[in-house]
């Protein structure tokens, strides 16, 4: 029995993509052998395949964050999960595939009945919204944040989660998006019309007290200025490097990318007036779900 995989040679654009046949894995002890339903394509997938996130496996690799796939056959020792289950898990790599095997222990139960390329689309997202407000930003209860990208996947999850958590919550999104930034909570700000910085000054007076920003580059510094003192930027991509999909500007060496680690590594702001702190996504999932 065979299988197909997708793997990356060298690092590049999608082009650099090539699918291979190769015998199907079979699950070592303690691990799981799953049939992938669907896999997510996110901007660590895309950092991956440029050889830039610091996560990176050494060429040639399968990319692939998440994955919600079906239980297919179980390793020695494995109790607690059955074939033909339905699970989701963020291996980081390796999702690009029919079949992938994972230890057991990182494998998080689907319920029944939901699409599975709508499931895979809650792991990534909702992972790192859920680090960055609770682990990073540790927020409370009536607090104002700002969301750049608001309608985006991680934005939408943010303001769901933050809606949950009684937060005030602003978030920049075109003028497409506001209705859906409207129906999950926030406060939409066109940033294409508008100043976000000295609009939260007016909605607000004198800040929020965190924003959110996937943009990257110096576009964190000037989120700075949307703060309340004491307040906090949470730092977690770097779309406002991608044009079409690529890295707009050439590809710097492999693992350049500091803001990419472990959620909560903070950087001190200029006279610590406010923090920044760089966030990446975590294996360690089932812990915060």
């Amino acid at each position: 029995m065979r299988h197909t995989r997708i793997i990356v040679t060298r690092y590049g654009g999608p082009e650099e993509l090539r699918a291979v046949e190769e015998e199907c894995p079979e699950p070592n002890g303690g691990e799981v052998r799953v049939r992938v339903l669907a896999a997510g394509v996110a901007l660590p997938d895309l950092m991956m395949r440029e050889g830039i996130h610091p996560e990176t496996p050494s060429l040639p690799f399968t990319p692939g964050w998440d994955l919600v796939g079906v239980v297919e056959r179980l390793g020695k020792g494995v109790s607690g999960i059955e074939p033909g289950q339905i699970v989701a898990a963020l291996p980081i790599h390796g999702a690009y595939a029919e079949l992938v095997c994972l230890p057991h222990r990182e494998l998080v139960p689907v319920p029944s009945g939901l699409d599975p390329a709508e499931a895979v689309s809650l792991v990534l997202n909702y992972i790192t919204a859920y680090q960055m407000l609770h682990r990073s930003a540790r927020v409370k209860p009536g607090q104002r944040v700002l969301i750049h990208g608001a309608s985006g996947g991680v934005g939408t999850a943010l303001l769901q989660l933050g809606r949950l958590g009684g937060l005030k919550m602003y978030g920049t999104c075109s003028s497409h998006g506001a209705s859906a930034v409207s129906e999950l909570g926030g406060i939409p700000i066109d940033y294409r019309q508008l100043d976000f910085v000295q609009e939260i000054r007016r909605l607000t007076h004198e800040g929020v007290d965190v924003v959110f920003d996937s943009i990257g580059g110096a576009h964190i510094w000037r989120s700075r200025k949307a703060l309340r003192p004491g307040g906090r930027v949470v730092a977690y991509g770097l779309t406002g490097m991608l044009r079409e999909g690529r890295l707009a500007s050439g590809r710097p060496g492999r693992g350049s990318f500091h803001a990419a680690g472990e959620a909560g590594c903070g950087v001190r702001g200029a006279a610590g007036a406010a923090d920044v702190d760089a966030v990446g996504s975590s294996s360690r999932w089932k812990r915060i779900i």
